[in-house]
């Protein structure tokens, strides 16, 4: 990670930085938290597909390190999502113009989506020889799914076994992502009282808190209700900083705090049940309440990573393959532990290449692409409205 951090920080990697917000200081924290997170999913995976070389079973490490790294760095993915745009919500009151919020989220993360998935499945074709091995109809609801943006869980392609691992799996987060978004104008309604919106969320995770309690999850498990509860912890910190209610804490020291509370849930032996969540959730409200680890998420190579942490997330199945699926890079791998990670390093340097293209080629023009269809529809919106009248 530290070689990771020196390259992204040399001029190479210049063209990925974003222009300078106007934003609070506490959401620079946040940006340079995204960086490690996908990195945090990409360790991970490489743990992963040493169990996936040996046996060809794609199964979470035995380690609980490794096994709790994962799903630590989605779990806060998920609660930067539900802060983000809870507090949206009640800026607005619970009236934002939603044309320009669903075109903004399409455009944000179709483009460079598609372009994974094109890559995959042009993949798949040329690895099945470019003729049919199955039927027509089976073969485009395959497509489909695959292109509906993280919807809808795509299967194997033309006869393709574990289609999926081609980009490590990491789809069934996004399609999470949706399902909040797509619950966003029911959220809506309870933001237009600023006055119920902490009650309501507080309430929401209580709830959830219950349900786990008398339902335990089982080990190796997503339940829905913890993945919920990811994004209401999210929703609880900007409902509290909305209020003002910012943790006061000396840096040095909420930096020690945000450690020490990190550390503890590598402890846990099931990172989806509740008390990591309230773990996890303490941290990330110091993060956002001004917290920088030390002034690292502050750090000029950290949002940078930050910039590219979309793609860095979406693309890491490519570069997991390309180092570890050759036959004389998996004999390499499997020889040693320490062979083994330095193709790691090997595939992360290789991953921030090919996601800071991705972010300058795919992500900014679609999003700015996104911006300007918005704009012409809300001007014919406008139009329409003004000739009706």
């Amino acid at each position: 990670m530290a070689v990771i951090l020196a390259l992204i920080s040399t001029p190479l990697f210049r063209a990925a930085d974003t222009p300078p917000s106007p934003q609070p200081h506490r959401l620079r924290t946040m940006d340079g938290l995204r960086g490690f997170l996908a990195f945090g999913v990409y360790f991970h995976h490489v743990a992963v597909y040493h169990g996936f070389l040996l046996a060809g079973d794609w199964q979470s490490p035995p380690t609980r390190f490794y096994y709790t790294l994962g799903p630590l760095a989605v779990s806060i993915f998920f609660m930067i999502t539900g802060y983000l745009f809870w507090s949206k919500l009640m800026q607005v009151r619970g009236r934002p113009a939603w044309l320009n919020l669903y075109i903004g989220r399409v455009f944000r993360i179709g483009p460079l989506y598609l372009a994974v998935m094109s890559v995959m499945l042009l993949y798949v074709f040329v690895r099945t020889g470019f003729s049919l091995h199955v039927p027509v109809s089976k073969l485009s609801v395959g497509i489909a799914k695959w292109l509906s943006l993280g919807l809808f869980s795509g299967p194997d392609i033309n006869g393709y076994l574990n289609t999926y691992l081609l980009i490590a799996g990491v789809t069934w987060s996004i399609r999470c992502e949706w399902i909040f978004y797509l619950c966003l104008p029911i959220l809506a309604l309870a933001a237009r009282k600023k006055s119920l919106c902490l009650p309501l969320v507080i309430t929401a995770l209580a709830a959830c808190f219950v349900y786990t309690s008398l339902h335990p999850p089982k080990l190796g498990s997503r339940p829905s209700i913890i993945l919920a509860s990811h994004f209401l912890a999210g929703m609880l910190f900007a409902s509290l900083h909305e209020k003002g209610w910012y943790a006061r804490l000396q840096n040095n020291l909420s930096s020690v705090v945000v450690l020490a509370l990190v550390a503890i849930v590598f402890q846990v032996q099931n990172p989806y049940t509740f008390g990591p969540v309230v773990l996890l959730g303490t941290s990330f409200y110091l993060i956002t309440s001004g917290c920088t680890v030390f002034g690292l998420l502050t750090t000029r190579p950290a949002i940078r990573l930050g910039d590219i942490s979309y793609g860095i997330y979406l693309l890491q199945g490519f570069a997991l393959a390309a180092v570890f699926r050759p036959a004389f890079f998996r004999h390499l791998a499997l020889s040693s532990p320490i062979n083994h990670w330095s193709l790691a390093l090997v595939g992360g340097i290789v991953l921030i290449c090919i996601a800071t293209v991705g972010h300058l080629g795919v992500e900014r023009p679609g999003i700015a692409l996104g911006r300007l269809v918005s704009a012409r529809l809300e001007a014919r919106l406008d139009r329409r409205l003004l000739v009706t009248r």
